[in-house]
């Protein structure tokens, strides 16, 4: 749960644009609780819903986020599942693409541009396409650190800390990345707060948010890039027990997820493999299929992100991989991942 000193505002005015385009009046209720009672659980407010002739549903439990992607809507799943009440998001801006994630889940949501999905017993509202009015749009944060090969050089810092206080030089024979977008990606992670320099001393900031930031722009940005193909194959179920190093491919996805943490009964596979692919298609008997369950991929770390457990992915590349696949199973297992094996590394 996110509580800072902006979040009234998105609350205000998204129930503001909302009341403004619909009939239906949104009444809030914010329950008082003294501090050494608060509930971490609790919801931020509640939320009636006032339809035009006086009839009043809900209440909605409101979880309100500044930015929502991928990473941050695995959080609210889990919130939903310790709540009394239905949940609704309030935020900032739901861009389309989230909204049909939204809608597909069926996830109630307000955002100040209007943008709005209410289901509920014989209610329904859904407002999509609308944008923030351009005196409420924020000047364009950098991006560079969160292309490709941002992406691969923060993945690098983020397993190997001490590596970002290396000399420029050591940095990019390690990472692969050229000197020129390590300058731009750290200049970049500055701006945006991940990054603080104190003389010759440079430490990551915001942990949390940088590895969320990292794992949607990687889904969202790069992923489906490193694709090489899907595939169907038989004997699926032993393969948890085989290593992959030995064709130079590592587990990544599901699988790699029920290895790591033991909890997860796979239904996909994803291979990440150093190209060519095949020998990962020759030993494990892979056919082209282009509604196969079975995903290859290029790698796009250094080799020494290698040296995690039993042949895998790094971490935060396993964790993104079931956020991409975004179903209750993977998202809880990604919380679980989270939890136990990628915040332990935070300085």
């Amino acid at each position: 749960m996110e509580r800072t000193a902006t979040e009234p505002t998105i609350l205000d005015r998204a129930i503001e644009a909302f009341q403004q385009i619909t009939r239906i009046r949104l009444e809030l209720e914010r329950p008082a609780m003294a501090p050494h009672t608060m509930d971490k659980t609790a919801p931020d407010a509640l939320l009636h819903l006032r339809m035009p002739n006086g009839r009043t549903v809900g209440p909605f439990a409101v979880e309100v986020k500044h930015q929502l992607d991928r990473a941050h809507l695995g959080q609210v799943i889990f919130q939903t599942q310790r709540t009394e009440f239905p949940t609704l998001i309030a935020t900032e801006y739901v861009n389309p693409q989230m909204g049909e994630t939204l809608f597909e889940r069926n996830i109630p949501y307000i955002d100040t541009a209007g943008n709005a999905l209410i289901n509920l017993g014989d209610v329904f509202v859904y407002i999509t396409g609308r944008k923030l009015p351009v005196n409420q749009r924020k000047a364009k944060a950098p991006t560079r650190a969160f292309r490709t090969a941002g992406l691969k050089l923060i993945l690098a810092l983020l397993n190997d800390q001490p590596l970002l206080n290396a000399k420029y030089r050591q940095i990019a024979d390690v990472t692969g990345v050229a000197l020129g977008t390590i300058t731009n990606v750290f200049n970049d992670l500055q701006e945006l707060g991940f990054l603080q320099t104190v003389g010759r001393h440079r430490r990551l900031k915001k942990f949390d948010e940088l590895v969320h930031k990292w794992a949607d722009a990687y889904i969202e940005t790069t992923r489906q890039k490193l694709v090489i193909g899907k595939y169907t194959g038989a004997g699926t179920d032993q393969w948890l027990d085989m290593n992959l190093e030995q064709l130079d491919a590592w587990w990544g996805g599901e699988i790699a997820a029920a290895k790591i943490t033991g909890y997860l009964r796979p239904e996909t596979t994803t291979i990440y493999v150093n190209p060519p692919a095949g020998r990962v298609q020759a030993k494990l008997k892979l056919r082209k299929d282009p509604n196969g369950n079975i995903e290859l991929l290029k790698t796009f770390w250094p080799p020494e992100l290698n040296a995690t457990r039993e042949g895998c992915a790094p971490f935060i590349v396993v964790y993104a991989d079931l956020l991409a696949i975004g179903d209750d199973r993977t998202i809880e297992t990604a919380r679980m991942l989270y939890e136990k094996y990628i915040a332990i590394d935070r300085q």
